[in-house]
């Protein structure tokens, strides 16, 4: 396969500066990544993404290139933004997968929008479960934000104790691809604006998930310090689109630590194609976890009649 071309592109919508890689050309993917990360968290994906979609991997605001200014962090208010910038952009209906508080951040985006995200990708976040006790820095970091930032500020350090503390042994990046993230996790002011996110979580408003029919698939990381695979269980009670729970031999950073999987899961959801049969399921089938959607078609369907009779 040729290089994919990237291009690297910044835009100031509605007072607010974003930055985001573009590559391939089709229907539209949006990626939003979580922390301590930007647009590279889906590096490895992009170059098979872009071979039949348009892909539009954002630097969160806060982030990377994009705007760090002091203002509302909440996830409703930087959903309300970014729609603003795919608004600007003319991205009407899309696809869409999101990581860690970049699933956060997509929620409110489906919250708000749900007609005009086609399918959704939910990576390595909690929903009705949640325990503080497993991912204590959400706790501290919004009740100290300032010496937070203090910590941010080393952020070479900051991003090795992510990794260090939450990828399976055996699948932490290499040296070289540890030294990128730093690299987009020190851009100046991202220290102290990636706290206020955490500052702003009690001012969020919540999310109406009976929303969210769209296809959904939930990725875990069956490793995953902070989140627990606990956490999935019942999932399928409060996401109507629910198709399955991917769970993947990996840590918090699935899109790292398995790129090859994550990727070929994305493209076969994209194209309608992510069935329970698949090997890929094999530790959603262990757990006991939904492979194929929760949900009846609303009709009979089947390419035999015995099918569609049925």
């Amino acid at each position: 396969m040729a290089e994919t071309e990237l291009n690297h592109r910044t835009e100031t919508v509605d007072g607010v500066a974003w930055h985001w890689v573009e590559a391939g050309d089709g229907d539209a993917v949006v990626l939003l990544h979580g922390i301590p990360e930007s647009w590279s968290c889906w590096k490895h994906q992009i170059p098979t993404l872009a071979t039949q979609f348009k892909v539009y991997a954002f630097d969160l605001k806060g982030y990377g290139q994009s705007d760090k200014a002091d203002g509302d962090y909440t996830m409703n208010n930087v959903a309300s933004e970014l729609i603003r910038c795919l608004d600007h952009l003319g991205i009407d209906r899309f696809r869409l997968a999101g990581h860690d508080w970049g699933v956060a951040i997509s929620d409110h985006i489906v919250d708000q929008i749900p007609e005009r995200v086609e399918r959704y990708m939910r990576c390595c976040l909690s929903l009705h479960n949640y325990d503080p006790r497993n991912s204590l820095h959400h706790h501290w970091n919004s009740r100290n934000p300032e010496a937070a930032s203090r910590l941010m500020e080393k952020a070479e350090a900051y991003v090795r104790v992510w990794f260090d503390s939450s990828c399976k042994p055996g699948l932490r990046p290499d040296e070289a691809e540890i030294a990128e993230i730093v690299a987009e996790f020190a851009h100046s002011g991202i220290a102290d604006a990636v706290p206020r996110y955490f500052r702003d979580i009690p001012k969020t408003r919540p999310v109406d998930y009976s929303k969210f029919t769209m296809p959904v698939v939930q990725v875990h990381g069956e490793h995953d310090p902070r989140q627990p695979v606990d956490y999935c269980r019942g999932m399928e009670e409060h996401l109507p689109g629910l198709e399955a729970i991917l769970v993947l031999d990996s840590g918090h950073f699935v899109t790292r630590e398995q790129p090859r999987e994550m990727t070929q899961a994305m493209m076969w959801f994209f194209n309608s194609m992510l069935g329970a049969g698949l090997p890929i399921f094999e530790r959603s089938r262990h757990y006991g976890l939904p492979t194929k959607p929760v949900k009846p078609l609303p009709e009979s369907w089947g390419v035999n009649s015995f099918a569609r009779d049925s």
